[in-house]
């Protein structure tokens, strides 16, 4: 990927995140924008599949094989994203993929082994608002954009060789191979005010062509400067957590409104919402007022 592009984006994160702080440092934890808080770590795995072939004329950055199609494989993903609006996200994330399968060289079938790296920019946009609290069920859309870099390692004997393993290429990860985009939907499941349940499913594309960035259109076809498509599929944990200190009081700590909005919740899904323990005190039963 075009390394500029990438300090670019890097330079707007931290523009933004800088002079949030300065404007809406005061402000309460959920409504903050300060670079202090509201960040959050993820950690997930799942399995992904290689949709379509590598053309002809970059097999040589592949070893001169191609990938494994439609073979699952393994992912494991980490990102870190901060908060910057009630609906909106930014973040960074990296993942690396690994998939093994066979495919077909000439006139016989090899098994190969394909690994990649992925850089991404992304922003999020959840469904629900979280400027008061983070609601139990949220759903959100998300955008990326980075650069791959891969590794193609034929494990059995290619016709031309006398053994497998010959070529320099397959010590190293090849970088910056191809452009990334990619679209996606989730699902959030919030367990507390910091930890959460999370699963994504997300298209991707790679290209031999910066501009093609925010051509989100062409996910979904084979276009001239596409070099691949694949699908991933995640499951795992999000950490929500500030840099900023919370003054706490000598003799008494409240829930905070996170925390207040999952236990009413969970209540009402498990009683009912015209149960009478949901009720408040001064609730006249005989006389439903």
């Amino acid at each position: 990927m075009n390394k500029t592009l990438q300090y670019r984006i890097l330079y707007f994160i931290l523009f933004y995140c800088i002079f949030s702080h300065q404007s809406f440092g005061q402000e309460p934890k959920l409504k903050s924008t300060s670079w202090r808080d509201n960040w959050k770590l993820e950690v997930k795995t799942g399995t992904a599949a290689i949709l379509t072939p590598v053309p002809d004329k970059y097999l040589e950055r592949t070893n001169n094989v191609n990938v494994p199609l439609g073979t699952p494989g393994v992912i494991g993903i980490f990102s870190i994203k901060k908060s910057i609006t009630p609906h909106l996200e930014m973040g960074y994330q990296l993942d690396y993929m690994r998939i093994k399968g066979m495919v077909d060289n000439d006139i016989s079938k090899i098994k190969v082994l394909t690994q990649a790296f992925t850089h991404t920019y992304q922003i999020q946009y959840n469904i629900k608002s979280t400027e008061e609290y983070k609601p139990l069920y949220n759903y959100f859309l998300y955008y990326k954009i980075g650069g791959i870099s891969l590794k193609n390692d034929p494990l059995d004997q290619l016709p031309h060789e006398t053994e497998p393993g010959l070529s320099e290429s397959r010590d190293k990860f090849v970088s910056n191979v191809a452009i990334l985009t990619g679209i996606g939907a989730g699902i959030n499941y919030q367990l507390n005010n910091n930890l959460s349940l999370t699963g994504t499913f997300d298209v991707n594309r790679s290209s031999d062509a910066i501009e093609e960035l925010y051509k989100i259109h062409k996910l979904f076809y084979n276009s001239s400067h596409s070099v691949n498509n694949y699908i991933e599929l995640s499951f795992g944990l999000s950490y929500w957590f500030s840099f900023g200190t919370q003054k706490k009081s000598l003799f008494y700590n409240s829930r905070n409104e996170t925390d207040k909005q999952l236990i009413r919740t969970r209540i009402e899904k498990e009683k009912g919402k015209n149960s009478f323990s949901n009720k408040p005190t001064w609730y006249n039963n005989k006389k439903g007022k």
